[in-house]
């Protein structure tokens, strides 16, 4: 994202991402004004798939969630995430979904992202 110029605030956490070898998880929605801004960091992809669940666990705030994991030929990690989703969370809708092909480009093989919103 950084190279396309699309990581704005969160360009210090991808620059550090190349000398620490820590991850960053950004966020993008109507809360940051459509604006990437980093949320958390973490070294495996497990660390920041714990860490997404427990977002998501946070901000649901016990309601149900109608969610979606989206990955660039991950499918074993897009299906852990899942798996721990529907341990963890009450979901009423989890897709899982390739990326389209220029995400995939834009953002590089293994990307996962997930998305939820929340259930009155």
């Amino acid at each position: 994202m950084d190279r396309l110029g699309r990581i704005f605030e969160a360009k210090s956490w991808a620059e550090a991402e190349s000398k620490t070898g820590f991850r960053a998880i950004v966020e993008i929605d109507a809360s940051t004004g459509g604006v990437t801004k980093p949320v958390a960091r973490a070294k495996t992809k497990g660390q920041i798939m714990k860490k997404m669940v427990d977002i998501a666990r946070e901000r649901a705030g016990g309601k149900k969630l109608h969610a979606a994991i989206a990955h660039a030929n991950a499918p074993k990690e897009a299906e852990q995430l899942s798996q721990m989703i529907l341990s963890q969370l009450q979901c009423d809708d989890l897709y899982v979904v390739d990326v389209p092909p220029v995400a995939a480009v834009h953002n590089g093989e293994g990307l996962i992202e997930f998305g939820f919103y929340v259930s009155d």
